[in-house]
């Protein structure tokens, strides 16, 4: 729950970034911010070599000393720094974003090995179960990212200069926070400890694929956008998909506790059934929610971000059956990882990026925006398949029994309601 409160945080802070962006840079303006920094999100994604969870998978799992963890990550860090600024760079210099305002370019640069900082710490916390700090770290660049847009983007008008400069400045702010935190809490070394080292790297790469491969099927349509369609399309798209993967904020929520407890479980099976619960109430609350995102985005999204962007509420409301199904994959799936079998979803949607591109390039250049609507739905519903039969398979359970309704799933909301009962009365 207090993970998800810091999620409800970013979507808010998310939000007003989005409508700030939107109402002052235009369809266009967005568009031309969407297209350059899903360059950098997208080498991040594979660069960081899935450190982040790998972190998290030892710490929880307290099979090697913590300090050694925390100092192997740190090494890491420098060495994924560097790698995610070279091949940003090249993509930069080979694209058309080589004629984009150099100094946007260089921020970028210059803003990915804090960005990577604070990935990877985050790592750290959840691995130790540091909620607190985990928490502000997920919700502190967002919330510093929102303070400078306000005024670089609307009060100095910078455009989107000032919409990279307030996203560096968000992350560079977030690092000194990490930096006192860490500093404090591990004895640091810059030895190499090639075992501990060996074994992050290994695990980690195959988490790394599987993110990197999900973060194609999530960004791949911007990029064929940019290409067979207009930057308004582009604006168009972005912000649908903003919107309607704020229902993924309950499985981010989750699946980080999730992992890191399924690295500690003893009990197998009672894990596997927990899960199972968890899904299935998580896909009826997504589901609840995204019901409301339905009904109310023809009447906010003109009034919020103007009648320009009216033209998204088609292509908000045809993405949400994709992003639900993607509610069951992300919670399950943090239940193979934290059982150190990330590979799963990579064999369950590499399919599903071949089907993603293909419909892509059929779709777009007829149908613009809406063709990569199509498309992500194709995609997500045939790798949700592939991987549900997979993740069946490999924790042994049924389909039917992981989707089979009881009464103790709601029993949390009881606990919640005890609990309140008990607080208001002491």
């Amino acid at each position: 729950m207090s993970v998800f409160g810091s999620n409800l945080a970013v979507t808010a802070c998310s939000l007003l970034i989005g409508i700030i962006l939107s109402r002052i840079l235009g369809a266009a303006g967005y568009g031309l911010y969407s297209s350059i920094i899903v360059v950098p999100l997208l080498v991040i994604g594979f660069t960081q070599l899935g450190i982040r969870r790998a972190t998290m998978y030892h710490l929880a799992a307290k099979k090697l000393p913590e300090n050694s963890i925390v100092s192997a990550v740190f090494i890491l860090l420098l060495i994924t720094s560097l790698l995610s600024i070279l091949i940003t760079g090249l993509i930069f210099l080979f694209s058309e974003s080589r004629n984009a305002d150099p100094i946007i370019l260089t921020l970028i640069m210059i803003a990915v090995p804090f960005v990577l900082c604070n990935v990877f710490a985050g790592g750290i916390f959840l691995g130790k179960h540091e909620i607190l700090r985990a928490n502000i770290l997920n919700a502190g660049p967002t919330i510093l990212n929102l303070i400078f847009v306000i005024f670089f983007v609307w009060v100095l008008r910078l455009s989107v200069r000032g919409a990279f400069i307030a996203l560096f400045l968000g992350n560079i702010c977030m690092f000194f926070f990490v930096f006192v935190f860490i500093r404090k809490s591990y004895n640091i070394t810059w030895k190499y400890h090639e075992r501990i080292m060996k074994s992050m790297v290994r695990l980690g790469i195959v988490f790394a694929l599987s993110i990197f491969i999900m973060q194609l099927n999530y960004r791949v349509d911007i990029l064929l956008l940019k290409k067979y369609s207009t930057l308004e399309q582009i604006g168009l798209y972005s912000l649908a998909v903003q919107i309607a993967e704020q229902l993924w904020h309950v499985p981010y929520a989750i699946e980080t506790i999730v992992l890191t407890r399924s690295a500690a479980a003893t009990d197998e099976q009672a894990s596997n059934r927990t899960v199972a619960s968890i899904m299935r109430v998580s896909f009826l609350i997504s589901i609840f929610f995204g019901g409301i995102v339905y009904l109310v985005v023809p009447y906010l999204i003109p009034l919020i971000f103007g009648s320009e962007f009216a033209k998204s509420v088609p292509m908000i409301r045809g993405i949400l059956p994709g992003v639900l199904l993607l509610v069951v994959f992300r919670i399950l799936n943090s239940r193979l990882a934290g059982m150190c079998k990330p590979q799963v979803a990579i064999y369950s949607f590499i399919p599903a990026l071949i089907i993603n591109l293909l419909l892509n390039i059929l779709w777009i250049p007829r149908f613009g925006g809406m063709g990569a609507v199509w498309a992500t739905n194709a995609s997500y519903g045939a790798g949700c398949a592939i991987f549900l039969f997979a993740y069946a398979w490999k924790v042994k359970m049924s389909v039917i029994e992981i989707f089979r309704f009881r009464k103790s799933d709601f029993y949390f909301f009881r606990n919640i309601k005890n609990k309140i009962k008990w607080k208001a009365q002491t």
